[in-house]
């Protein structure tokens, strides 16, 4: 009877020594101290790893929209020649930048150094071929008499801020937006954002800028805003005419477009100031 209680003893003394066991080896496995952690419901469960599942579905494609309208754009097909430019356009744009060159000179000869030299014929009717579109007789008298300004800066811009494009600027400027137009694929942006007989002449370095409409052929004046649309309501009916106001702000003081004042900076350059 003894000697059976005596197994029963160490067996019992066993028992409770290979359980404490096991909680201490949980408990450290685990990195919680105590034994009463290892019961606690924050343990993460086992679980065996899914095998992945492939849906045999084909993906929905998604189609983007497209132009339904002709957009003009006609990349690398303008006239191989230029029309011609009558004498008597010559003469008017070539009066305008006199006046404005004088000026320049006289007050603000950090801009006036920025005015590139004449365009070559051979430069501007490149340009006309690749942007698909003739250019305007006043666009070609003046690009030869100057082709745009170097870089934005402080070089001459149109009030408030539009810097004369030159003929390379002119062409990559109307590769851009068309190829824009086209991606964009909404029938309602042909016309309103831009259009491929659109002619660039002017940019401001943040995406906007002149153009002349060259839809009826007669190069109207307009503005771009590549967030918005084109207007036509503040600006004249021409460059030359815009040339000939700006030359006006220019020699007197007076403001054009709506406001716009010409000013000279310490580093004697043009800036256009609008009085509030």
């Amino acid at each position: 009877m003894r000697k059976n209680w005596g197994r029963a003893a160490v067996i019992a003394v066993a028992s409770i020594v290979i359980v404490l066991g096991l909680v201490f080896a949980v408990t450290v496995r685990s990195g919680k101290p105590g034994g009463a952690q290892w019961l606690s419901a924050e343990q993460p469960l086992r679980t065996t790893p899914r095998t992945p599942s492939y849906s045999t579905a084909a993906p929905t494609l998604t189609t983007r929209p497209t132009l339904t309208v002709d957009s003009g754009c006609r990349p690398g097909q303008g006239p191989a020649a230029l029309d011609p430019v009558s004498d008597a356009t010559t003469r008017r744009v070539g009066a305008a930048w006199d006046r404005v060159e004088r000026w320049l000179k006289a007050n603000a000869p950090t801009t006036a150094a920025s005015l590139r030299p004449p365009a070559t014929t051979a430069r501007i009717t490149e340009a006309q071929r690749r942007i698909g579109v003739a250019l305007p007789a006043e666009l070609i008298a003046s690009l030869r008499r100057h082709d745009g300004v170097s870089g934005i800066g402080e070089s001459f811009a149109l009030p408030p801020f539009h810097h004369l494009a030159s003929t390379e600027t002119v062409a990559r400027e109307a590769k851009v937006l068309c190829e824009v137009l086209i991606s964009n694929g909404s029938d309602d942006s042909v016309g309103s954002w831009w259009h491929g007989r659109f002619v660039p002449i002017a940019v401001n370095g943040g995406g906007d800028g002149l153009f002349l409409d060259q839809r009826t052929g007669t190069g109207r004046l307009g503005e771009w805003d590549h967030e918005g649309s084109v207007d036509f309501d503040r600006l004249p009916t021409t460059l030359t005419e815009l040339l000939e106001q700006t030359a006006t702000a220019l020699e007197t003081g007076g403001a054009v477009l709506g406001g716009y004042r010409p000013v000279v900076t310490g580093n004697r350059a043009l800036d256009w100031d609008f009085p509030r």
